[in-house]
């Protein structure tokens, strides 16, 4: 049967922001004025609770290197405003998606993190390609939904560049690999199109990558292993 955590944990205790803590604010405090039913509220949150408290029990240090990564990139994204450029807005657009990968890792939407990673890679690689080129006509047009930019294009136009042809080369030479290479000029595709595929697979549900099949259940329940498998994705090295 189900039991509330004893207050002695500080897990169990709700922390909510005062006025003064958002940067935008009119100073009044929050009043409720259609509070949830005790039923409803226990239905929603009862399982993934169940699994934030089981995945901070046994993963407290992968926990705790995770948000450091992803606090590392919101440092690198915001970094100095004043000297902004294509990619700072494009890893701006990614620090909600990194957020989101972490939270729903801990509470065991092992799927839904994991799309949450294949938005950021998307994102970046895009911004990447609109930054090398110095496309801000275009990147305006994007941001404002004007204008479609595919994955797989970006990858071609940034295999094609100067600086980045130096690098494959680089890597070919060393790794026998390379970033953004296809499959038609090479024996494999590049890291970054390999590991796009992958969360691809995640994102869209292929009949062995579903919530339910990391679970081996219904769900939210901890799966020590499918955490894992989304953590790995999360701070992926070649």
């Amino acid at each position: 049967m189900s039991k509330p955590l004893t207050t002695d944990d500080f897990r169990a205790v709700r922390i909510v922001l005062e006025p003064e803590d958002f940067a935008l604010t009119d100073g009044k405090p929050d009043v409720p004025d259609d509070p949830i039913d005790r039923e409803t509220w226990n239905g929603i949150m009862v399982l993934p609770d169940d699994v934030a408290i089981r995945t901070s029990n046994h993963k407290g240090e992968w926990l705790k290197e995770l948000y450091h990564q992803q606090t590392l990139w919101t440092e690198y994204a915001v970094g100095d405003s004043d000297n902004s450029d294509i990619l700072f807005e494009a890893m701006l657009y990614t620090m909600d998606e990194l957020d989101a990968a972490l939270f729903l890792n801990l509470h065991g939407f092992y799927r839904q993190s994991i799309g949450c990673l294949r938005n950021t890679l998307e994102i970046v690689t895009v911004g990447t390609y609109l930054h090398i080129y110095n496309l801000s006509d275009d990147l305006k047009l994007w941001n404002d939904g004007k204008k479609k930019i595919p994955f797989g294009a970006a990858c071609d136009h940034l295999n094609n560049v100067r600086p980045v042809r130096k690098l494959q080369a680089h890597l070919r030479a060393e790794l026998k690999d390379s970033l953004f290479e296809t499959v038609n000029k090479a024996p494999k595709a590049g890291w970054v199109r390999r590991l796009y595929d992958t969360l691809c697979s995640y994102a869209h549900s292929q009949p062995d990558m579903t919530n339910v099949n990391m679970w081996k259940s219904n769900g939210p329940i901890y799966v020590p292993g499918a955490f894992h498998q989304a953590m790995n994705l999360f701070i992926q090295r070649r």
